[in-house]
């Protein structure tokens, strides 16, 4: 699109600007990491070009802009993903604006596809503005383009260059495709050479990548349109950025070191990395939480990382099955773990007391509403403990995404929006979207709604432990999860229901369908006329489940019990026990003090049980409760050191904000979630 531009003067080191743009509101805390992948493209351009260039670091556009005015860039590169389009569409309009073709903009990132035509849509629709795109990894791609430009040449893009794609006129020029073989010990790392020590010193988690590249194709993953060679980072500058981040992080125990690799676990030598992570908590006091994604074939690799990461790892075993319906498995390019596998790895998670984990996606092709529903409970029966139940999304740079794809499922989207990626730049409103599955050929937008208000409630019991005693107790009574959700968010609207019980549905419902829109446009407009009129919030739309999941775990529990046991009544009508409504009772009582006070941190009475259910959690519920008979036994409530003072340093952190906010924060900061609740034991 701007192959005449004028000619960059290159008697003066070339000003290299790098962007992977945040948004900063009361929700991002969170979720601000490390740029680690501009980080690298910026370290491997400094190795090649030494002080003929100089590049600088951004995540927030007001130190993007006030950077740009006082030494205006030459080169911008921007890493482009999902959750920051709509704010780099902003940035690269007012550097245009400001700058005209004296600035040279290129973008990389997951949100690139493969496909030519989606690279021409890209170009000329989404980055109109913007010179070139980058294919695959970006750092071969970007020297090659700041060569010619050091090179005095005086047309950058004329000439096909090897990783980029760019306009000249109409015509998409594409250069021969280079990444995904590089050698990854030719790159240096950010960290060990200070560029990313800005970020460290500020509130940013950590990120650390020590392999790259996914070798599965799953058709609704960015990663899955990418071919390449599983690469791993030299094992002693992974070690060295382990001790690095970790002493620099000592202090700071509510934080998460978060693990970049798409599947960590299947090369050997991560063993050895994780070793080294949990050497980094033992010398340092850091991590105390690491989050990663485990290799989904299970083998014996990813079992002895997640024996050694036990104390440390977020979600113990993950197995993202993400669908059971063989059709679409086949739709999405995808194989999943034989069930016999599934077993295995959750018999052996028992054995040592890790939390098994999995992800479901609703909305793949030629899933219907009664298949997903019988996934979701036979995830349960399997004796997951955590489910995580998730909205098939469009994104741009997945094959899901491309035309031909949505015509052969009739696929129907509406937008809501991204969560906590929007904010206000000066006079204008920024948000980023969500493009969500709401009907195909195979589904109804009525069976959507259905699904993503049963997506709310295992969210809440199965990730937060929402009285999971109970729910798990009533399982082996013979009604499946799905059914008593079903229950619990239609009442008969003729009973007597607690006020609070019937305001919080109706808060929940309209929050549901209020966050969906017909087009970007109008769900960006809706968004702004919220922010403006809240005080620069959104409000719940933006985050329903952990918003809607922490007011349900600590700002409702006088009308909980209530509602769960006549619900129980109705479900079961004449075939209730006594005996069994009483423990139903009882295990309600349990999972209310079993979950921590996090302002007042108070200690919790004893309560006396005649069941086993340290062992009955421990066996994964398989079993019903009545299995586990035995003398009567007081249970204690404890919290360990470690849990302590990661509440403590969340509290310093966290304490002034208001209780919504406060419980929404800890559900994202405080990590692995059991922190959250007490230790039990026997007295």
């Amino acid at each position: 699109m701007f192959s005449n531009l004028k000619k960059i003067k290159t008697s003066r080191s070339l000003n290299v600007m790098f962007g992977d743009l945040s948004y900063y509101n009361r929700q991002t805390t969170h979720g601000l990491y490390v740029p680690l992948a501009i980080g690298m493209i910026a370290q491997y351009a400094k190795q090649e070009f030494g002080d003929e260039i100089r590049v600088s670091l951004f995540k927030h556009i007001d130190k993007f802009f006030n950077k740009a005015e006082q030494n205006p860039p030459d080169v911008v590169g921007l890493s482009v993903y999902y959750w920051n389009i709509a704010i780099n569409q902003y940035l690269v309009k007012c550097l245009r604006q400001k700058f005209g073709r004296d600035v040279i903009i290129v973008l990389g990132g997951p949100t690139i596809d493969s496909d030519e035509q989606e690279q021409h849509r890209y170009l000329s629709t989404v980055f109109p503005e913007v010179d070139a795109i980058i294919l695959n990894e970006g750092e071969i791609s970007f020297n090659n383009i700041l060569r010619k430009i050091l090179d005095n040449q005086n047309t950058v893009f004329k000439d096909p260059i090897e990783g980029a794609s760019f306009l000249d006129g109409n015509r998409l020029v594409k250069g021969h495709p280079v990444g995904l073989t590089m050698d990854l010990s030719t790159m240096g790392s950010p960290y060990l050479s200070g560029l990313l020590d800005e970020f460290m010193n500020s509130d940013y988690q950590p990120l650390i990548q020590t392999s790259r590249f996914c070798p599965y194709t799953c058709a609704f993953c960015v990663s899955g349109k990418n071919r390449g060679k599983l690469r791993g980072y030299p094992i002693e500058q992974v070690k060295e950025e382990l001790n690095f981040v970790s002493k620099k992080y000592a202090n700071r125990p509510h934080h998460t070191m978060y693990l970049a690799d798409e599947n960590f676990g299947i090369l050997k030598r991560d063993v050895e990395i994780a070793e080294a992570i949990k050497k980094c908590k033992d010398d340092f006091g850091f991590p105390k939480s690491v989050a990663l994604y485990n290799d989904k074939r299970f083998t014996e690799t990813s079992r002895k990382i997640l024996e050694i990461l036990s104390e440390q790892t977020q979600s113990g075993v993950v197995l993202a099955l993400q669908t059971d319906n063989p059709l679409s498995l086949e739709a999405s390019n995808r194989r999943n773990v034989t069930s016999a596998e599934i077993d295995s790895a959750i018999d052996w998670a028992k054995r040592l007391n890790l939390t098994t984990s999995t992800d479901l996606i609703f909305g793949l092709p030629n899933d219907t509403r009664d298949s997903f529903i019988k996934t979701l409970d036979c995830t349960i029966e399997r004796g997951f403990d955590e489910v995580v139940v998730l909205n098939l999304l469009l994104m741009d740079g997945i094959e899901m995404n491309r035309p031909s794809f949505r015509k052969k499922y009739n696929i129907k989207t509406k937008y809501r929006i991204l969560g906590t990626h929007y904010g206000k730049h000066k006079d204008t409103f920024i948000a980023e979207h969500e493009e969500v599955v709401v009907s195909s050929n195979s589904f109804t937008y009525k069976d959507f709604l259905e699904l993503r208000f049963m997506n709310f409630m295992f969210y809440a019991v199965f990730n937060f432990k929402f009285h999971k005693w109970f729910f798990q107790f009533v399982r082996h009574l013979g009604i499946f999860p799905s059914k008593f959700f079903s229950h619990f968010f239609n009442p008969d609207r003729t009973v007597d229901w607690p006020d609070r019980y019937i305001n919080f549905l109706d808060d929940l419902k309209n929050a549901v369908e209020g966050e969906l829109h017909d087009t970007r446009e109008e769900m960006v407009e809706t968004a702004k006329q919220t922010f403006i009129a809240n005080g620069n919030d959104v409000g719940d739309s933006s985050r329903i489940n952990m918003n809607f999941g922490g007011q349900l775990c600590y700002q409702e529990g006088d009308w909980v019990k209530q509602v769960l046991l006549c619900h129980l009544d109705n479900i079961m009508k004449q075939n209730l026990s006594v005996e069994d409504r009483n423990l139903a009772s009882l295990l309600i009582d349990l999972g209310e003090k079993e979950r921590v006070d996090l302002k007042y941190h108070s200690a919790r009475e004893p309560i006396n049980i005649s069941y086993d259910v340290i062992n009955w959690r421990k066996n994964k519920f398989k079993e019903p409760l009545y299995n586990y008979k035995m003398k009567e036994r007081l249970v204690n409530f404890s919290t360990a050191k470690d849990q302590n003072l990661m509440i403590e340093s969340f509290n310093k952190r966290f304490s002034y904000h208001k209780p919504k906010d406060y419980y929404h924060e800890a559900m994202e900061f405080i990590r692995p979630r059991y922190h959250l609740l007490h230790n039990l034991s026997y007295k």
